[in-house]
């Protein structure tokens, strides 16, 4: 668990550092002590970025965005690193994503105290903090029942068949974004979108034959309608997420994440309830937690940290990048870990993601802008790269 809290803080540095270098002329310590003090000023931090837009790699988004994707890597290397003998876990999934959750609730605690301490968190209660409470029920909701409902898919269809579909939620991010944020991509960037898509869906094709020992698709037809579905659920909660987190600039996230945690703990708790309600009365919440698994639980709580200052500071699109990076990281390090092999598909895979995110942080002078895109937006988006 230390060692992993250092890779993340040493991966902030670093990003952080060379960010800075590109405007700035600073040490390595003071690029970090900045990103501390974003971390514990966040309103200050969150105007600022509304009021610059530098994409996903911009000076204020990269940090986070790095960091998701090295812990969004990290996740499946811990997970298969946590099973025994015989493949499976020793302790109850459903209690680690709950204590994931309980866990992200005391580092927000935690860093709004601070926050308050220092001064840098003027207030945090309004004329309609109860209603603003229950607005992140239906995210925490989303997230909860799209989370359990994959099991039910994964009984109708094979896992090669949900990771392919399950890619559609990349074209769904790109689409919702324009219709609930008004966000206005070019046609060039959804063409990015696409081929991000298609990336991820090629680095799921198995190096054979589609049949998967051991799997059995009962019901193929409607666990593809499921996985759509999911994957439509999927990029609404983000979405829904993100509007939240950036309706109000000036509030700090860590107060906002309370929010949203009770009501995942709340959620995760029912689940685990329901599902191991036997294993956690009679062996206990903790038990086959060891070293491995408590690790998986930190670096979840992490990742939700990180993907929450992401969809506060950059915006979906610069999630589902993350995420897609974080694949290619994951089949690397596999590679050398566990002996997989380097497969077509994964080469192939790498390329089409690495020119989508080339393709989709061009300068916007350079991209082609929707026919709608008046003409002084034009010369100004030229004049800007001067």
């Amino acid at each position: 668990t230390v060692v992993l809290l250092r890779i993340v803080l040493f991966g902030l540095t670093v990003c952080r550092r060379y960010s800075a270098s590109r405007h700035w002329q600073g040490s390595l310590e003071a690029a970090a002590v900045d990103t501390t003090a974003k971390l514990f000023s966040p309103a200050a931090s969150s105007q600022r970025s509304h009021q610059t837009h530098g994409g996903m790699f911009g000076k204020e988004q990269a940090p986070f965005t790095a960091t998701a994707a090295l812990l969004m890597s990290l996740q499946p290397v811990l997970v298969t690193l946590s099973k025994n003998e015989l493949g499976g876990f020793d302790y109850s999934v459903p209690s680690s994503t709950m204590l994931s959750e309980a866990l992200k609730l005391v580092i927000s605690l935690v860093l709004l105290g601070h926050g308050i301490m220092r001064g840098s968190v003027a207030s945090i209660l309004h004329d309609d903090s109860l209603s603003e409470f229950f607005s992140y029920l239906l995210p925490a909701a989303i997230y909860f029942i799209n989370n359990n409902c994959i099991f039910f898919i994964l009984q109708a269809v094979d896992p090669t068949t949900f990771q392919l579909l399950s890619q559609m939620k990349t074209i769904f991010t790109g689409l919702l974004f324009r219709v609930f944020l008004k966000r206005k991509l070019t046609a060039v960037q959804y063409l990015a979108l696409v081929t991000l898509a298609c990336g991820t869906a090629v680095s799921q094709l198995p190096n054979g034959k589609l049949k998967v020992r051991g799997v059995h698709a009962t019901a193929p037809f409607l666990g593809a309608i499921l996985s759509v579905f999911s994957s439509l659920f999927s990029a609404l909660g983000g979405i829904y997420n993100e509007k939240l987190l950036k309706g109000r600039p000036s509030t700090s996230i860590h107060w906002q994440n309370i929010q949203m945690y009770i009501w995942g703990v709340c959620f995760n708790a029912l689940g685990a309830w329901v599902k191991d309600r036997e294993m956690m009365t009679q062996r206990g919440v903790l038990s086959g937690f060891g070293m491995a698994a408590t690790s998986v639980i930190v670096c979840n709580a992490l990742n939700g940290l990180a993907i929450s200052a992401v969809l506060k500071y950059a915006d979906n699109i610069a999630r589902v990048y993350a995420h897609a990076i974080a694949m290619m990281v994951t089949m690397a390090v596999s590679v050398k870990l566990f002996n997989a092999p380097v497969t077509p598909q994964l080469v192939l895979a790498v390329i089409m993601v690495a020119t989508s995110t080339f393709q989709y942080n061009l300068p916007r002078s350079m991209l082609l802008l929707d026919d709608d895109t008046k003409i002084d937006e034009r010369k100004s988006l030229m004049a800007g790269t001067e």
